[in-house]
């Protein structure tokens, strides 16, 4: 049984696809575990495809296995998705410390990345 402290740092995004007819793109990062409904988020950052975000988030995790990340395209009206990506959390627990550039596969066009996230993962597990 896998149990203790997740330490989840959004760090930076790039290339990070701007889907605004009009301006520059204003993204940010929404996150939640498994299946989990309770979701958190980044603040946004305006007119960027280069974003820093600097953000900590922390979970106290009991066997979970996926880390579920989306980014999104602050609009008015309804946010449009970017990419969504899942990471394991198998090497964490392993490793205890991941740095990792995480792509955002286009979920309408295959093969296509829209960007990706410098996230960084810390565990501490307790006994």
């Amino acid at each position: 049984m896998t149990r203790g402290k997740l330490e989840v740092h959004i760090v930076e995004g790039k290339d990070i696809k701007d889907t605004d007819v009009i301006g520059k793109g204003d993204p940010y990062v929404e996150l939640w575990l498994d299946n989990d409904s309770s979701k958190h988020k980044t603040d946004t950052r305006s007119g960027t495809a280069t974003p820093v975000w600097d953000k900590f988030f922390h979970y106290f995790v009991n066997d979970n296995k996926v880390l579920n990340l989306r980014v999104l395209d602050e609009d008015v009206g309804a946010d449009e998705e970017i990419g969504v990506a899942k990471i394991s959390l198998d090497q964490v627990y392993k490793n205890e410390y991941i740095d990792q550039w995480v792509s955002l596969p286009d979920a309408k066009v295959s093969g296509t990345c829209n960007g990706q996230v410098r996230v960084i993962l810390e565990f501490w597990p307790t006994s």
